[in-house]
């Protein structure tokens, strides 16, 4: 969630309640599909506010670190070599993101006297950015203020004490409007919080799940508007299997489904992930008690798993894509040409079809029935990016106020993103614009999923790779050693805090 839709709700809770917090505001909780509705009609109003009328950081005025170079270290993981970074921008190109990470870096640079610099860790797999921090940290040379980096390696790194507690480092105010009060409430463990997101970085909205429909086949097959659907709560997963099976067509006439045929949905791996939460359940949660607990094997879960699986096994009407191709450009080849009517992907994917012929729409992952309040979208854990300070030698308080003005001068660099780019240049339709609010409004932070306890992220995943439907049996085969791991890991925190209370 961002600042705009952080500011949008909590000004509407505000004017009916008088006192309520910006972390209420934007609760998955009580973001309801008919609350979604009018979210982008609050959304045109706070266009129009001003400049002056913006919160700004609150830190000691006439700060000067007289030069001072601040370094980041951005590491990230995608399947397409790209190392995810939210802070270079050498000058101004006219492209609406570069643009506003330079414009900010400029005015927290001027602001503040410093020079903002990054690195960038190898993507070759999450242990190579936590591979470079740990061996900084152990050395004690301090050679990053702040880190960016997948929910894989800030797990692995908060756990083995290479993070600072945020809410340790002065000056970091996590209630904020610029800071994400969902990832702030489920990413705590015993109220430590050691990694977060915010407007400081677009990334992590690239990393979220949606589903993609294409609106010539929805005509063509005379379905039900999509959008509709959403709106009236009937968005399930038993609608969108239905609809999905309607559509499956032996293009050429050969008797074989291979790629040059249609498909009900075009499968990304990770999907699996995304079924699991979209029913409203996690792998792991942070319990009354501040710890980490298994939460996977629920009814909800099982039921919706069985489910899917029974419906991903049928190969003429789901195509699994990543096994004949794991670069983007055959699910974009074949969405393009109208050869699915679903895509379940990330939103990092809808710029890509900017050039498709047939229009298309853009969904927020499916109830597991109608009686489901919202609707709930995961953070890809391979793709999400995340913000930390890494232990050691370094003054946390000049950390603490350069990441705090970093973060409060972010909010034009949510705008081109999110107003600009994905809404302005690349959906299509109004709906779309709405749909992506409510998407954003109801993300998903599963621990679970980040420390991969008992490998159930793959796990899951293997069931749908290898075509079966028995993780009810996976999940009991792993579940003593998930638990183990998790009470290690909830033993770490418990020493951290320890060790905060009594330095």
């Amino acid at each position: 969630m961002k600042r705009t839709l952080s500011l949008v709700l909590a000004l509407l809770m505000l004017a009916a309640t008088a006192m309520t917090s910006c972390s209420e505001s934007t609760s998955n909780a009580e973001t309801t599909a008919g609350t979604s509705a009018e979210t982008p009609v609050a959304g045109e109003e706070i266009v129009e506010e001003t400049e002056e009328t913006r919160a700004t950081a609150n830190v000691p005025e006439g700060t000067n670190y007289d030069g001072y170079t601040f370094t980041i270290h951005c590491s990230s993981n995608s399947e397409y070599g790209i190392i995810q970074n939210d802070f270079a921008a050498e000058e101004l190109t006219g492209e609406a993101i570069n643009d506003a990470k330079f414009n900010r870096n400029v005015a927290v640079g001027e602001k503040l006297n410093i020079v903002i610099t990054t690195l960038n860790a190898a993507s070759a797999g999450h242990d190579a950015g936590y591979n470079e921090i740990t061996r900084d940290v152990q050395a004690g040379t301090a050679s990053f203020d702040l880190l960016t980096a997948c929910g894989y390696t800030t797990s692995k790194l908060s756990m083995n004490n290479y993070l600072v507690d945020l809410g340790n480092v002065p000056y970091i105010d996590l209630e904020a409007s610029w800071w994400d009060p969902v990832a702030a409430k489920d990413l705590k463990v015993l109220d430590q919080l050691f990694y977060t997101t915010g407007d400081i970085t677009v990334s992590d909205n690239d990393a979220t799940y949606c589903v993609m429909f294409n609106k010539n086949l929805i005509t063509q097959y005379d379905m039900e508007n999509p959008y509709e659907m959403v709106e009236n709560g009937t968005w399930t997963v038993d609608k969108f299997m239905s609809m999905a099976e309607s559509v499956s067509l032996d293009l050429n006439g050969d008797g074989i489904f291979d790629t040059n045929d249609r498909y009900g949905v075009l499968v990304w791996d990770d999907t699996m992930m995304g079924v699991v939460n979209c029913s409203g359940e996690k792998c792991a949660t942070v319990n009354g008690e501040g710890l980490i607990e298994l939460t996977l094997n629920t009814e909800k879960t099982m039921t919706i798993l069985d489910k899917f699986l029974t419906f991903a096994q049928n190969k003429e009407i789901v195509y699994a894509y990543q096994r004949a191709n794991w670069s983007d450009s055959l699910l974009v080849t074949m969405f393009s040409g109208d050869q699915s009517l679903f895509l379940t992907q990330l939103i990092q994917l809808v710029p890509k079809m900017r050039e498709m012929d047939s229009d298309f729409g853009i969904l927020p992952y499916f109830k597991y029935d109608e009686a489901q309040q919202n609707y709930y979208t995961t953070i890809g854990s391979w793709h999400s990016v995340f913000l930390g300070v890494p232990t050691g030698p370094q003054d946390l308080e000049r950390t603490g106020i350069i990441t705090e003005v970093l973060a409060s001068e972010s909010y034009d660099l949510t705008e081109a993103y999110y107003d600009k780019t994905l809404k302005g240049k690349t959906t299509r339709d109004e709906e779309s614009s709405a749909m992506l609010d409510l998407i954003f409004a109801n993300r998903v932070y599963d621990l679970g999923w980040y420390f991969q306890f008992g490998g159930y992220n793959e796990g899951v995943m293997n069931q749908f790779r290898n075509y079966q439907n028995a993780f009810a049996s996976a999940y009991k085969t792993s579940e003593k050693a998930a638990n183990k791991v998790i009470q290690k890991t909830n033993d770490a925190f418990i020493e951290a805090k320890a060790a905060a209370a009594n330095p």
